[in-house]
């Protein structure tokens, strides 16, 4: 767990931003487009430049925070630019030199670098481990034997430590009862300091994933009772449908199918007509053909997939999710769960193909979304699926970035205000100690800012 800072209530309630009225002028100016090569389904659509507010015109609600470097969005950087907040939302984007806003306030990160909040894709935020349970990880992860009461401080330390390496928004794949949405609206309405999340509930398992299980809401067997059991999600108001159509979990490596195609359609269907992204596991990789061709918006886990399968991926733009690094979590942590020895060459033969995968579909050209699978004590490590992704998959940094900011983004439907610094996008960002240039750099931070608040501050930031 990060602990080397320390977190910040927001200054103004972390609710469902309000409309704010559109400022008089607001700008993004002087974007540098980096070197490093950019496949053309990760570069963002450029937003048409508006012009700066006047230095001459008042504007003392308005906050500036001066950087060496702004990474607007993944390959677009302002050398020495500043970020102009407006309340919840961003304002504009200054270049070096440019006039700064009369009477607002200036904050200055001299040295830093300012990048977009971070997006972890797949999470399981309600599902803890709390010290005084022993030393051996619960082999219940969904906590049925416990309490809301019992979970609620633990999910709270999770979203805290999400917050302190960046991500300030998760997509949560599976919570039990509903614990993830009630989270979700108490972090909406002030109430908690975490990262947005979009929740997808109980989620939707069929008595062939987990008998032992069948208390745990959500089981469907059947196209009628998924189709019933997808609706009472949306009913509950998750954000993403989730749905586990093969086995495969903790030290279990199989990926046995659990549903049919025609059940897949029919979740998928259903979600898709009240406009919310479907996301499916797939352990294996045996039943993502099906699943791509149901319609799903990602594929989570796939050990291996075709040449064919990915060129069908990337023409239909299904995301894969890889989760590479949660395997090595459970590798360097098989004593602690209690986990047979012989499972440490099954997740390396495991984690080996994952990354070939990952390779095969970086070079197809597949959209690849960075989700950590985070549990347990993994929220401080989320972040380190993108070293995965520039050391082994291949990519640059900026191709990294994307991963979990423009391209996480356009996967939870909500690029037009999270994932990049623009003009009225939510205000999230990052203050990195260092430029992307090395990936390692962005586990150097300094804060993190959401929705305008300082939600994070390192010990000893130093200008």
């Amino acid at each position: 767990m990060v602990s080397r800072g320390r977190l910040r209530p927001p200054d103004s309630a972390g609710g469902r931003p309000r409309a704010h009225a559109r400022p008089r002028a607001s700008a993004v100016v002087g974007l540098a487009v980096l070197v490093a090569a950019v496949a053309p389904a990760c570069r963002p659509e450029p937003s048409a430049p508006d012009r700066p507010v006047p230095a001459n015109i008042p504007a003392p609600g308005l906050t500036v925070y001066k950087f060496a470097r702004v990474v607007t969005a993944p390959h677009e950087v302002v050398e020495g630019g500043a970020v102009v907040v407006d309340g919840k939302r961003f304002h504009s984007v200054l270049a070096a030199g440019e006039p700064l806003p009369a009477g607002a306030k200036i904050v200055d990160h001299g040295r830093y670098t300012a990048i977009p909040g971070l997006i972890d894709a797949h999470t399981h935020i309600t599902f803890c481990w709390d010290p005084a349970w022993g030393d051996r990880a619960p082999h219940d992860p969904f906590q049925i034997a416990q309490t809301k009461a019992q979970l609620q401080p633990l999910v709270e330390a999770n979203g805290r430590t999400l917050l302190s390496i960046g991500v300030t928004t998760i997509r949560d794949l599976g919570s039990d009862n509903h614990l993830d949405l009630e989270t979700a609206a108490r972090i909406e309405a002030g109430e908690l300091v975490g990262p947005r999340i979009f929740g997808a509930g109980d989620g939707v398992w069929s008595s062939r994933l987990a008998p032992k299980e069948s208390t745990r809401p959500g089981q469907a067997d059947g196209v009628e009772q998924v189709a019933a059991t997808v609706r009472r999600e949306i009913d509950a108001g998750v954000k993403v449908v989730k749905l586990w159509a093969s086995t495969g979990s903790d030290d279990d490596l199989t990926g046995e199918r659990t549903y049919s195609y025609e059940e897949i359609k029919a979740a998928v269907d259903i979600a898709h007509a009240h406009g919310i992204p479907v996301a499916v596991h797939d352990t294996l990789g045996a039943v993502t053909d099906d699943i791509v061709r149901a319609g799903a918006d990602s594929v989570e886990h796939p050990r291996k997939l075709s040449p064919d399968t990915l060129a069908t991926m990337r023409a239909r733009g299904v995301a894969y999710v890889p989760t590479i690094h949660h395997n090595r979590y459970y590798r360097d942590n098989i004593d602690r769960f209690g986990f047979s020895p012989d499972k440490r060459a099954a997740f390396d033969a495991f984690i080996a193909d994952n990354i070939a995968t990952a390779r095969a579909a970086h070079a197809a050209g597949v959209t690849i979304v960075m989700g950590s699978d985070a549990l347990y004590t993994a929220f401080g490590e989320s972040t380190r699926e993108l070293d995965v992704f520039v050391h082994d998959v291949g990519m640059t940094p900026m191709e990294a970035l994307a991963t979990a900011t423009t391209d996480a983004a356009k996967l939870l439907r909500a690029d037009d205000r999270i994932g990049a610094i623009r003009p009225n996008f939510l205000a999230d960002f990052v203050v990195l100690d260092g430029d992307l240039s090395q990936i390692e750099h962005i586990h150097n931070v300094v804060a993190v800012v959401k929705e305008g608040a300082v939600v994070f501050e390192a010990s000893a930031t130093g200008n």
